[in-house]
């Protein structure tokens, strides 16, 4: 049985363009969930309020339960709900701790940050803070947020502390499978080289400023031209090449490395001079193969 992607499309860096499977790394099957149900019929609630035994029911009727066969509850009290107290509601442990790096990203999830509760609490954060900076380590627990206790890894940031909760184990999936047809033969050294120059040609510093929504600023310029009566915005598409060859792609990204795009153009245009010494990939540049489309609203 074929795995189903989530998400499919390209991956693609100057003018090397390929095709890509995303999967869901996280599995929440595994949670208990509590239904709403008719208080005394023990029949499930819909939205609106309604049972489907006895029909529209006062939110006071509602109670929570579990299904633990088809159709069959156990109903849960508000007040049994309320002695369920763990330590971790007001206190987090750090039990252990790993190198700040041993934690793959699939177990990370919200995020939060640390600071010190007043002036009293300053020094030994800080303190702690510096620890785990110079040992470069960082610290596993347990935090009760939102109902349900949860694994947290605990690291230096800025000059706090950034608190991720954890995936438990069963909650995510083994990479394994999505992997398995992926070949271990030998690289090509040629490839290889160019990509690695490829790659350090474009290295800089992670600056969060440059990523942003580009389809919602589009939008809203399409927005603001209707509301004023303007012919609708022009988005530029890039149509991507239907075919193309590996080498030359690399060969040509790496004659582009280091120049700044055209303005409202593609960096992908390859340069003349590439054209004169051997003939041109056997696909369009990106640059060359553009097509305007009107954006539509969703």
């Amino acid at each position: 049985m074929a795995l189903r992607a989530y998400w499919t499309g390209n991956l693609k860096i100057s003018l090397v363009t390929f095709g890509v499977r995303l999967f869901n790394a996280v599995t929440e099957s595994e949670k208990v969930r509590l239904n709403q149900l008719h208080k005394g019929c023990n029949a499930r609630i819909k939205m609106p309020t309604t049972c489907p035994i006895h029909g529209q029911v006062d939110r006071s009727d509602i109670v929570k339960g579990y299904e633990f066969e088809k159709d069959k509850y156990v109903v849960v009290e508000q007040e049994e709900l309320e002695k369920v107290k763990l330590r971790s509601e007001k206190t987090i442990e750090l039990t252990k701790f790993v190198p700040a790096d041993s934690v793959r990203d699939v177990y990370l999830d919200g995020t939060y940050y640390m600071a010190p509760d007043g002036p009293v609490a300053e020094e030994p954060f800080r303190v702690v803070r510096e620890a785990l900076e110079m040992t470069q380590t960082a610290g596993l627990g347990k935090l009760t947020i939102s109902g349900r206790e949860r694994p947290i890894l605990l690291r230096p940031g800025d000059k706090g502390f950034t608190l991720n909760t954890l995936h438990a184990a069963n909650e995510v999936r083994d990479c394994a499978p999505y992997f398995e047809e992926i070949k271990t033969a030998a690289i090509n050294k040629e490839y290889m080289q160019l990509a690695t120059t490829l790659i350090k040609g474009k290295l800089g510093e992670f600056d969060p400023s440059e990523f942003h929504d580009t389809y919602q600023d589009a939008l809203v310029e399409l927005v603001k031209s209707k509301v004023a009566g303007q012919a609708p915005v022009i988005v530029q598409e890039e149509e991507l090449p239907t075919t193309f060859n590996f080498a030359d792609a690399l060969k040509q990204s790496l004659e582009n490395v280091g120049r700044p795009p055209a303005e409202g153009k593609s960096e992908a245009k390859p340069a003349k001079a590439a054209a004169a010494k051997k003939p041109p990939a056997r696909s369009e540049p990106a640059a060359n193969t553009k097509k305007q489309k009107v954006r539509k609203q969703a």
